[in-house]
């Protein structure tokens, strides 16, 4: 079984998407994950969930999209849409701090809160860090997520950040950054292989001209491959390893 665990695909275009369900059924992906960004972009996810066998919802509110509609009463709102059976995730929540970010109090207010919606409805999280690995690792600590399972998505950190997400029971998303960055491979070179996901956070890039070159699901093969490679193991071992680690935190 093959896993994508973190995916924006609910924002694909319908032309798109059904060019994105074909290549991931030619290339056997088993379970593609949609992660909502606001409520509404939930909502789509659960919608494209209910419609696609392979695909299931994750529901939250990213760190940055905050502030791109109400979010009065969030938590009731993403509770109803726990509710159903192919909500298996609460996700992209987090910290991001930039420039131009949502000011960080709230920021950990929200990730704080959608930690304790997952811990209250025993389901995972993922979440996202950028320019925060400091700050994430205080809150991973105080709310004690340890005690539900997790992936730190899109991981891009060092392996002092990483150890730290291992020792809270976290376990390591990598994505497509790791086939170019060596420095981010010779980080994953050391993490146990029993705590690595793979995902493709794919999303519209409308930015490339060639419809070929957008990051699908299908793209997992490639992680794969490298991961194959660094740790001298075979595809299949590699594969088998990963994707019981994707089920067990998704308990499929």
């Amino acid at each position: 079984m093959l896993i994508d665990i973190h995916t924006h695909i609910q924002q694909f275009s319908d032309k798109d998407l059904d060019i994105l369900i074909k290549n991931s059924r030619l290339k056997n992906i088993d379970i593609i994950v949609a992660a909502g960004t606001t409520l509404s972009d939930s909502t789509k996810a659960l919608e494209l969930a209910n419609k696609y066998k392979e695909i299931y919802a994750a529901v939250g509110i990213h760190p940055q999209n905050i502030h791109n509609e109400s979010t009065n009463n969030y938590i009731a709102k993403l509770e109803k849409l726990i509710q159903f059976e192919k909500t298996i995730m609460v996700s992209e929540i987090g910290l991001d701090i930039q420039e131009n970010s949502v000011d960080i109090k709230l920021q950990r207010k929200f990730f704080s809160e959608q930690i304790n919606l997952a811990k209250l409805h025993h389901l995972p999280i993922a979440f996202h860090v950028r320019n925060a690995n400091k700050e994430a690792i205080k809150i991973i600590k105080s709310e004690k997520i340890n005690e539900i399972k997790s992936v730190a998505h899109y991981f891009s950190g060092d392996y002092q950040y990483a150890k730290e997400l291992l020792d809270n029971g976290v376990f390591i998303s990598v994505a497509k950054p790791f086939l170019r960055d060596e420095k981010l491979s010779s980080t994953i070179k050391k993490l146990p292989l029993d705590r690595l996901v793979i995902e493709t956070d794919s999303y519209p890039q409308y930015f490339k001209k060639n419809r070929t070159r957008w990051t699908e699901p299908k793209d997992l093969y490639n992680i794969l491959e490298k991961l194959s490679r660094i740790f001298q193991k075979g595809k299949e071992e590699i594969k088998e390893i990963i994707s019981d680690n994707s089920k067990y935190i998704l308990s499929i």
